[in-house]
C-alpha cells in the first residue's frame, strides 16, 4: 500500500499550528502586560489625586497647582496611550487566535482524511487477507478431494 499522500502537508500544518500557538500565547501575554500597565497607571493617578486632595486642604500656590495640573494631564495622556496599547494588543491577539483556529481546522480536516485513508487501507488489507485465506482453504479442499 502506498503511504498517505497528504502526510507531508499534515506534518507542515501541524508545525505551523504549533508555531501559531506560541504566537497566540505571546500576543496574549502582551495584552495582559498592557492591561497590567493600565492598572498601575490608574493606581498611581489615584494615589496622586488622594495626595493632592490632602495638600489642597492646607492650601497650595498657583505654581504648585499648575504643576499638579500638568502632571495630571501627563498621567491622562499615559493612561490613554496605555488604553490604546491594550486595544492594539487585544486586536493582535484576536487576529492571531483567528489564524490559529483556521489553521487548526485545516489540521483537523487533514487528520480526518488520514484516519479515513488508514481505515480504507485496513479494509483493503483485510480483504486481501480474506482472499488469501479463501484461496488457501480452496486449495486445501481441492487437494483432499483429489486424493
Amino acid at each position: 500500500m502506498k503511504p498517505f499522500t497528504l502526510a507531508r502537508v499534515l506534518q507542515l500544518a501541524e508545525r505551523r499550528s504549533e508555531t501559531q500557538v506560541r504566537e497566540v500565547k505571546s500576543a496574549h501575554g502582551v495584552w495582559l502586560r498592557a492591561r497590567g500597565r493600565l492598572v498601575q497607571l490608574t493606581a498611581l493617578r489615584n494615589a496622586h489625586i488622594a495626595h493632592f486632595a490632602i495638600e489642597l486642604r492646607s492650601g497650595v500656590s498657583a505654581a504648585q497647582l499648575q504643576e499638579k495640573n500638568r502632571l495630571q494631564a501627563a498621567q491622562a495622556d499615559e493612561i490613554h496611550a496605555a488604553q490604546a496599547a491594550i486595544d492594539t494588543a487585544h486586536a493582535a491577539w484576536q487576529t492571531r487566535l483567528a489564524e490559529w483556529l483556521r489553521l487548526e481546522q485545516k489540521v483537523k480536516a487533514l487528520r480526518l482524511l488520514e484516519q479515513r485513508y488508514l481505515a480504507q487501507v485496513a479494509i483493503q488489507q483485510r480483504r486481501v487477507e480474506q482472499r488469501q485465506h479463501d484461496e488457501l482453504v480452496e486449495l486445501t479442499y481441492a487437494g483432499r478431494r483429489g486424493r
